[in-house]
């Protein structure tokens, strides 16, 4: 059963008395333990018969209405919608912040497993769309509510067999956020035509809502930046912020079409042009595809690094994994007993399982603040842009005495999905080897497989 995610952020703190700021890793939990929510979804799912079904395709389009306090710019768009004909769904207060403009709900959408969600139920709205995941509290105070189920792994177990055998309900995608998902509910009923307002995802002159809502006021925040703009959010919103771009190009493959109102995080990340993107932009967005993480070229070569370079190490010498990506490749070298340290452009490539080794977000074409005996990276140079290789092969020659690198040397396949390249810089295995000599580096191994080269670098 998959479980909520966790992560790590970095929070800067500035001490009065020190000249430099601290930044922190700090871990963030999901605000309800897996165990109570496996709960709440066996209890619910047995006590609840009217369940969410997918309904025909629908020609009107749907009203998304989100808690960004950009929603209170768009009022009288989202009413204009609506007399058009227009369906309206409202996230959590969202409901009772567009009643009291004016604007009549057609379906309130919750998801948050925490108790204290119960004082968000809106009973005035048409219709109550209410996960399995929340807690029976607050379904308890919903009236003629509908069930839906978040898609989360082995789900289906946690059902009555009955109602499994029965069949015919739908599981819902959009992971931890209510918006995404909300986006998803719709789809489910046949809507195809989406406009989305309120999604900011992030705060506005310290505000988190357009309207009061108490239980948010206390949620950790940090700083986001994202096409030159700087933006204060909670860790929950950037998760969404992010993943929005990803959800929209699916449904967007599906057939629906979007129109994202506002100003925010999420509205500046998805209507920024990907070519306009700064390369740490533009990872940042690409690890948000689980297809970009399917493959972990440093996991597949770690063991040759291990048996043929490894073996000269000692047991207890640093490694720095230079670009680490998932972080697969310096799991296997932890569990060997190995300290390393994890280097990356990004603060979202790396895998859960990986989030506990020391990580220290970079930018390569920089002089790396650590220093190793012995480096790995794999697939990083290819990525880099022509005017910076000499310098990031410094950067990293600097930090470690000898590194394991392996390089492809062909197109990236994964560019496509946000229509940019990725390996900026193809180039057959001998213009890398003769690079690392004029360089001033030796090269103690080299090895051409046709798609990759192996560098086995000293200084």
């Amino acid at each position: 059963m998959t479980a909520p995610r966790s992560s790590f952020v970095k929070v800067g703190y500035q001490n009065p008395h020190a000249t430099n700021g601290l930044t922190l890793q700090v871990l963030i939990l999901p605000n309800t333990p897996e165990e109570i929510i496996h709960g709440n979804i066996k209890e619910n799912s047995a006590k609840y018969d009217k369940w969410l079904y997918t309904d025909k395709g629908k020609d009107a389009p749907a009203v998304m209405i989100g808690g960004g306090d950009s929603i209170n710019d768009h009022i009288d768009d989202i009413k204009d919608l609506q007399n058009e004909g227009a369906t309206v769904f409202a996230m959590n207060g969202a409901s009772k912040w567009a009643r009291a403009n004016g604007i009549e709900v057609d379906y309130q959408i919750i998801l948050d497993a925490k108790e204290e969600t119960s004082t968000l139920v809106d009973n005035g709205a048409k219709h109550r769309l209410l996960s399995s995941q929340c807690h029976p509290k607050t379904l308890a105070a919903a009236k003629d509510l509908i069930v839906w189920h978040l898609e989360i792994g082995e789900i289906e177990k946690l059902f009555p067999p009955e109602r499994v055998k029965k069949g015919g309900y739908v599981l819902v995608g959009g992971e931890s956020t209510v918006g995404t998902c909300g986006l998803c509910v719709a789809y489910t009923q046949g809507f195809r035509d989406l406009h989305v307002f309120g999604y900011d995802s992030s705060h506005r002159d310290g505000k988190s809502h357009g309207y009061d809502q108490q239980m948010n006021k206390t949620m950790p925040t940090t700083t986001a930046k994202w096409a030159g703009k700087d933006f204060q959010v909670s860790i929950a919103m950037k998760h969404q912020a992010e993943r929005f771009h990803m959800y929209a190009n699916m449904l967007k493959d599906l057939g629906c079409t979007f129109h994202v109102y506002g100003e925010g995080l999420l509205q500046t990340i998805y209507h920024t042009p990907t070519k306009n993107l700064s390369e740490q932009e533009k990872y940042q967005l690409m690890w948000q595809y689980d297809v970009y993480r399917e493959v972990s070229p440093g996991e597949n070569v770690v063991d040759l690094f291990i048996k043929r370079f490894l073996s000269i190490f000692k047991p207890n010498g640093k490694i720095i994994d230079f670009g680490c990506g998932t972080g697969r490749a310096a799991l296997k070298l932890a569990e060997l007993g190995h300290k390393v340290i994890l280097i990356d452009f990004t603060d979202n490539c790396r895998d859960n399982e990986a989030l506990g080794l020391p990580f220290i977000q970079w930018d390569l074409t920089n002089e790396l603040p650590t220093n190793a005996p012995h480096g790995l990276c794999t697939d990083v140079m290819e990525h880099i842009p022509p005017d910076d290789v000499e310098t990031v092969i410094k950067n990293i020659m600097n930090a470690a005495d000898k590194v394991f690198f392996q390089i492809s040397t062909i197109d990236d396949v994964c560019g496509g999905v946000i229509d940019q390249p990725l390996h900026l810089t193809v180039k057959p295995h001998n213009w890398w080897k003769e690079l690392f000599i004029r360089l001033g580096y030796e090269v103690e191994f080299a090895e051409n497989h046709g798609i990759a080269s192996l560098f086995y670098v000293s200084k």
